[in-house]
């Protein structure tokens, strides 16, 4: 089977499961309550798989309907939360606005929100309506801000800082809700895309690092974010070993991969642990755009 014919299966797949609004499908699988688990269509979800469907041919119907979600759902300010009963915040809104695109006329609300996030230190705040010292300042929302706002002044202070957790290989200690370095180095790739040429080093440096990873990662999610980030660092694909037919040997026949946590937080009502944000549609939607890229 050929990996066109695969992605065409794929693309076929999460257009059979996106809601008439354009939502993407997800489940909030909580570690210590699986039986309490939900289903989950909150658009910044839909975003993300926008994010990581975009590129792959056949995809511009199920992308353009996923845009209706995210126009109907903003707030004034040209902000998202997650769910209707918690503030907006920075990381859920940037990825909004990076899967419309910085053309759309919400993004301009957008940037001037995301701006008003920004602390002392030059970072930016992952819930900008809470106060600054009852949280933390999440890596990957800041990337994603950062791509959203573009090289300027006011974002030279955070670029450095991401670029630094690169080097140093702390992302994960830098994250509140992100489970693994791949993580930020997409995100960073995202910033790097929308001309953040400032932190151009640190891809180059964690596309190395991403190599390294194709050889002992069996989880398609993480297989796919290594080969899209080492690509986006400018290695070849040649010098990728088997990555795409390996990834390609772990799609499901129905044309899904399987389900993976995105990101976490802390679990909801009195079960404890953590509740793991799990999606087989933008799983699938990496894996196809990482073997187009392979391509």
């Amino acid at each position: 089977m050929s990996w066109e014919y695969r992605v065409a299966m794929a693309v076929a797949a999460i257009e059979s499961v996106v809601g008439p609004r354009g939502q993407w499908p997800g489940w909030v699988v909580l570690e210590n309550a699986v039986e309490e688990s939900s289903r989950d269509m909150a658009p910044p979800l839909t975003a993300l798989g926008m994010l990581c469907l975009d590129g792959v041919p056949g995809a511009q119907s199920v992308l353009n309907r996923s845009r209706q979600h995210l126009e109907l759902t903003v707030l004034p300010g040209g902000v998202w939360r997650y769910y209707a009963n918690i503030p907006w915040d920075s990381d859920d809104t940037a990825m909004c606005a990076l899967a419309l695109g910085a053309d759309d006329p919400i993004v301009a609300d957008t940037r001037m929100s995301l701006a008003a996030a920004r602390t002392a230190s030059g970072r930016f705040l992952t819930w900008p309506s809470w106060p600054p010292d009852q949280q933390g300042v999440d890596a990957v929302a800041n990337a994603h801000v950062v791509a959203v706002l573009g090289a300027t002044p006011d974002t030279a202070d955070a670029v450095d800082w991401l670029a630094g957790l690169v080097a140093q290989e702390a992302e994960v200690a830098n994250c509140s809700y992100y489970l693994d370095p791949l993580d930020l180095r997409m995100a960073v790739a995202r910033a790097v895309a929308a001309g953040v040429g400032g932190l151009r080093p640190a891809l180059v440096l964690a596309g190395r690092r991403a190599v390294a990873r194709l050889a002992d990662t069996t989880s398609a999610y993480r297989l796919a974010q290594a080969v899209v980030v080492a690509l986006a660092s400018g290695i070849p694909a040649s010098q990728l070993g088997d990555a795409g037919q390996r990834l390609a040997d772990l799609q499901d026949p129905d044309g899904f991969w399987a389900a993976e946590t995105l990101f976490y937080a802390v679990s909801r009502r009195e079960f404890g642990g953590r509740a793991l944000y799990t999606s087989q549609a933008v799983t699938t939607a990496l894996c196809a755009k990482a073997l187009v890229q392979l391509s």
